[in-house]
């Protein structure tokens, strides 16, 4: 009976570990997904249609379920330029928060365009 209210304390701390650790994933997912997409995408105008397939994609699936708030943030930075370029590399930074639980996570992802590309 004495020790019950010592477990209240670290179930809050542990759920917001997991919440903590939850975004992060989701974060270093999406930020992956995104850098693949656009390194594979077949020309430079179709890329901002393809990152909003995976936006959609992950807003109705893992978005949803863990409160993500909508539209993420994407930055991309391109080492060569045009963007697609054989053996550049694209730099994609996103930054996910949710205002339901207060963690937000920031997720960096890097690809290398492929080097027999047709830019």
């Amino acid at each position: 009976m004495l020790a019950l209210p010592l477990f209240v304390p670290l179930v809050i701390f542990l759920t917001s570990v997991n919440q903590s650790a939850q975004i992060q994933y989701e974060a270093r997912n999406f930020a992956r997904q995104i850098a693949r997409v656009y390194v594979t995408s077949p020309s430079q105008e179709m890329t901002g249609a393809r990152i909003n397939s995976v936006i959609e994609a992950f807003s109705n699936t893992s978005f949803k379920l863990n409160k993500i708030d909508l539209p993420p943030k994407i930055e991309v930075n391109c080492s060569m330029n045009p963007c697609l370029t054989p053996n550049g590399k694209v730099e994609i930074k996103v930054s996910l928060s949710s205002q339901a639980t207060g963690k937000s996570a920031v997720a960096t992802a890097i690809q290398t365009v492929d080097a027999w590309r047709n830019s």
